[in-house]
């Protein structure tokens, strides 16, 4: 992993030692995985004498997938106190500057209807978020949650919100995590995005910049069970086919066989 520079004093620090580790990893290793398409196109270009050595190794999803019945959605929703008739958006991660959770509060806050509420439901980080008077029965953040409950909540969620600043990749864990478990993911594409997920079909996306797109997403998917329906059947059939552990593990021997010819 790589660390870019910044103004936070011990990131420098980090930085520096992280690159003097990359260079003697450059010319020590018989081949180097690395986790986002980005940085793999990028190092191909500024270590050409390596690039033979890379291979792109996306992180799966680090959440197993849960056992649900077929009424979890509904059961979920009584179980939290929420109208069994509400739409659930789920954001899971930490609430740092850098994935934009205010895009999410008003893309939940746009997309509530006279006729259908939706629920904001937060999980991994504790967050203290100010909300209208007229959302807050609506608003659900546990805090850190164990593995089985994460699942549950994302086998409940009809939309995943993953707005990161510096674009979704494949080392984003929860990511991976809302395409495991078959989640309609609405996520933004910027300089850490690789050429397959920018033209991939298998979630909803906009421009790490664009907030205005990102809430129509968000709107739009929330109003319209075939597509969500549609991107939840292709985001399940796309981690199974490219993500997964045993892809990984497949792809780890592949190498590693070549390297002992």
């Amino acid at each position: 992993m790589l660390f870019r520079s910044s103004a936070v004093p011990h990131h420098f620090w980090y930085a520096l030692n992280h690159r003097r580790q990359w260079r003697a990893i450059l010319e020590t290793a018989d081949a180097i995985g690395i986790s986002s398409e980005a940085w793999l196109v990028e190092w191909s270009q500024r270590a050409p004498n390596a690039a033979k050595k890379f291979f792109l190794l996306p992180s799966p999803a680090t959440i197993p997938v849960a056992n649900v019945s077929a009424t979890h959605a509904v059961d979920w929703r009584r179980e939290q106190n929420l109208p069994e008739n509400s739409r659930v958006l789920a954001y899971f991660g930490t609430l740092g500057a850098n994935k934009q959770f205010d895009w999410v509060l008003v893309a939940w806050e746009a997309a509530q209807t006279p006729t259908r509420p939706v629920a904001l439901v937060i999980a991994g980080g504790e967050a203290r978020v100010a909300v209208p008077e007229h959302l807050r029965a609506l608003l659900r953040s546990p805090g850190y949650l164990a593995a089985d409950a994460v699942s549950c909540l994302l086998h409940a969620a009809d939309v995943l919100a993953l707005p990161f600043i510096d674009g979704v990749s494949e080392r984003r864990t929860s990511f991976m995590a809302g395409l495991s478990h078959g989640c309609a993911v609405v996520t933004t594409l910027g300089h850490n995005t690789g050429p397959t997920l920018r033209t991939a079909d298998f979630f909803a996306s906009c421009d790490a910049t664009d907030r205005a797109a990102f809430v129509e997403h968000v709107k739009l998917l929330l109003a319209d069970d075939a597509a969500l329906q549609r991107l939840r059947a292709a985001a399940k059939r796309a981690y199974a086919e490219r993500y997964d552990w045993p892809r990984a593990i497949a792809s780890l021997e592949r190498v590693l066989d070549r390297k002992s010819t």
